[in-house]
């Protein structure tokens, strides 16, 4: 249901503000030409006098409609950090800032020209504009500042604050005919300035940036004090020097004089609690990167992850802890063999020195305590060193079961890690050895656990994949043999007849093997059984097949295949490889076996439209009574005897040969007989034949 009114754009809303804005501001201008004009000063002009009641509605007006803009233009100011709403505010009041220079000196150069007046009082009203652009975006910026965190208590204050600001525009409005007594208006007063300075002491934002945030939030106040102390001074000296103007008799003085000390004393609030916290700005983020190592260790050993992230984190933590210029560790491999494993900022040169100067890894271990040489230049072992480094520390990382390694810091300053830095480190680096101990048990048993469930779901769900009854009739014979060199794997084969006819063959070999390769195995199954009952020609239904593998396939895996599409009535084959082991084909005309070899890239491979490039047309072949397919994976052709020879294609093909006569089931039998005869029944991948005799 479409809304009755249409909702107006917040583009077009703000651009109504801003053009209200602006003729407001012209308006104002026009009182104060009109009074020049008409009598040489401002107050001459009945008709249009600067101060009576018309022109402080004006007033009014100018300020709620700009608030009115800008409360909208920094709606969303939550979303932006601390030093860029510092920013933004810093280059709106420097624009304020610019113009006042300009106007003052623009002042001094005409001061002799006649037309000065009339221009006075156009630099006069812009210098305002500025002055309340910059007052008002103080406040709402100001504000996200004040109320962070949001408290009910907070945000009451700041709605009175507000509604004491509203009253002062309203007493600016009715002085001219009646002022409230001389107690309310003190009384009011001191509440107002109460707040303001309750306010301004809210600057818990402060602790949540780190030392570089920090450092830049303090130049940026600091500028802030300088531009409001310029409009502080400019708004009293400018418009006397400019005519000799009051300003209480153009604008609400003392509301903007307010705000601007409010402006002042928030930015001096800010500037001192910025500049006692920057010596313990570094502590903090120590002790925040610590906990984010120790979290991520935690989120290590909870996802399983591999010890090179645990061990990262725990040499980042150390080098901030200590100040360390440089770092790296030693890690015992399952021989016991120290190898590196992480190093930060160290060049070749230096890490050699150390590590082949003195086996300083095994002595740390051996000790089980930490080293810290706190002068290399007067050590023994590296007093002729030439390195730029002078101080270093290396902590054991072990459990109450077994050594890990060795963590190493170094520094270019003599005595550079304190006592404090040094336990920190050490207790750092024996929860870092607890850590990995239970991560390493819990790493073993969730894989026995997950492999054993993976094992069981696979066995069953590859059980079902595989026909056990291959269709043929009095025109084809189909037969095949498989096995998995694990529990499950990655071969398929299957055969589907359309119509009386039609066979329709496949057979695949998933890169990998295992549980990972035994579930893309299913997948090419329902891929293949989708495609076969389309009227596809064996070009489209390997297409086809690409772009759904595309989709459903881990990077790195992909799947070789060959299609075969059987005409028993015309005795004719079409073939397409894809990747696979070449395909044998037997004439019986001629008792001779050739492999077919054509064909284009595995499934997966190419995961794109361009596939289409690569695939070649189809093999199409005229057989005749008695010729014969075989097919099969590389499983056994690259099953290897103990001196390490491959099967090959050579002696497969002489198998095939030697038994072409015989029934399908014999020959099948004993090529796979061969086979394992040849590798001494040690088959490293998973293998698959298919013997097709076409009669």
């Amino acid at each position: 249901m479409q809304p009755k009114y249409p909702q107006v754009k917040p583009r077009i809303v703000n651009g109504l503000l801003l053009v209200i804005g602006i003729l407001l501001w012209v308006l104002i201008l026009f009182y104060h030409e009109a009074g020049v004009v008409m009598g040489g000063n401002f107050t001459a002009s009945m008709s249009f006098e600067v101060g009576d009641l018309r022109y402080r509605f004006v007033q009014i007006f100018f300020l709620v409609v700009h608030g009115i803009l800008l409360s909208r233009l920094f709606s969303n100011i939550e979303k932006l950090h601390v030093t860029t709403l510092l920013w933004r505010l810093f280059m709106i009041g420097m624009g304020g800032v610019v113009l006042i220079l300009l106007i003052t000196f623009g002042n001094r150069l005409m001061e002799d020209m006649t037309m000065l007046r009339y221009f006075q009082a156009f630099f006069l009203v812009l210098g305002y504009y500025a002055l309340v652009i910059f007052l008002l975006s103080g406040l709402f910026i100001f504000r996200r500042f004040i109320l962070f965190p949001r408290t009910r208590g907070k945000l009451l204050m700041w709605q009175l604050f507000l509604v004491l600001l509203g009253m002062s525009i309203v007493l600016y409005l009715v002085r001219w005919a009646w002022m409230p007594p001389v107690g309310v208006v003190i009384a009011l007063f001191l509440v107002y300035v109460l707040l303001g300075l309750v306010l301004s002491a809210n600057v818990r934002w402060i602790p949540y940036l780190n030392f570089n945030q920090k450092l830049r939030a303090l130049g940026m106040f600091v500028l802030l004090e300088i531009v409001a102390a310029t409009y502080l001074v400019a708004g009293d000296r400018l418009p006397r020097e400019m005519g000799g103007v009051s300003p209480d008799a153009y604008l609400p003085i003392e509301t903007l004089t307010f705000l601007v000390i409010f402006v002042m004393v928030y930015s001096g609030f800010a500037i001192l609690v910025l500049f006692f916290q920057l010596p313990t700005s570094s502590v903090f983020e120590k002790s925040k990167v610590e906990i984010a190592s120790f979290s991520k260790i935690n989120q290590a050993i909870q996802s399983n992850l591999d010890f090179t992230e645990i061990i990262g984190s725990m040499l980042e933590a150390a080098m901030l802890e200590t100040g360390a210029r440089a770092g790296w560790v030693e890690w015992l491999n399952a021989e016991g063999i120290p190898q590196l494993r992480n190093r930060v900022r160290i060049a070749d040169e230096d890490l050699n020195l150390f590590r082949e100067s003195v086996d300083l890894t095994d002595k740390v271990l051996r000790d089980q305590k930490f080293l810290l040489i706190r002068n290399l230049r007067k050590h023994k072992a590296f007093r002729t060193a030439n390195t730029r480094f002078r101080s270093l520390l290396g902590v054991p990382v072990v459990s109450s079961s077994r050594s890990f390694g060795v963590l190493y810091l170094v520094n270019d300053l003599v005595n550079a890690f304190e006592d404090v830095s040094v336990q920190a480190v050490v207790g750092f680096a024996e929860q870092a050895g607890i850590a990995l101990e239970n991560a390493q048990l819990i790493k073993n048993s969730i894989e026995v656990e997950r492999y054993q469930e993976q094992l069981k779901i696979a066995q069953e769900v590859q059980s079902k994949l595989l026909p056990t009854h291959l269709p043929q009739n009095d025109r084809i014979q189909i037969v095949a043999l498989s096995e998995n060199a694990d529990e499950v794997g990655g071969d398929y084969f299957d055969v589907s007849q359309h119509k009386e006819h039609l066979f329709r063959v496949a057979i695949a070999d998933v890169s990998g093997k295992g549980t990972t390769a035994a579930f893309y195995m299913a997948e090419v199954k329902g891929i293949f059984h989708a495609l076969t009952q389309l009227s596809l020609s064996p070009r489209e239904l390997v297409t086809t097949a690409n772009m759904a593998l595309s989709h459903c396939l881990q990077q790195g895996f992909f799947v070789t295949m060959t299609y075969l599409e059987i005409d028993v009535r015309r005795r004719v084959f079409e073939l397409v490889r894809a990747g696979h082991t070449p395909t044998f084909y037997y004439t019986a005309s001629d008792h001779r076996v050739q492999a077919i070899r054509e064909g284009t890239l595995g499934l997966g491979l190419v995961r794109s439209t361009s596939f289409r490039e690569y695939i070649q047309e189809p093999v199409e072949v005229q057989y005749e009574p008695g010729d014969m397919l075989v097919l099969y994976t590389d499983g056994l052709i690259e099953a290897r005897n103990p001196e390490g020879e491959e099967f090959g294609y050579d002696r497969f093909s002489e198998l095939i040969l030697a038994h072409a006569k015989t029934p399908v089931e014999e020959l099948t039998a004993r090529v796979v007989e061969a086979v394992k005869i040849f590798s001494n029944n040690k088959l490293d991948d998973d293998y698959t034949v298919l013997t097709i005799r076409l009669l």
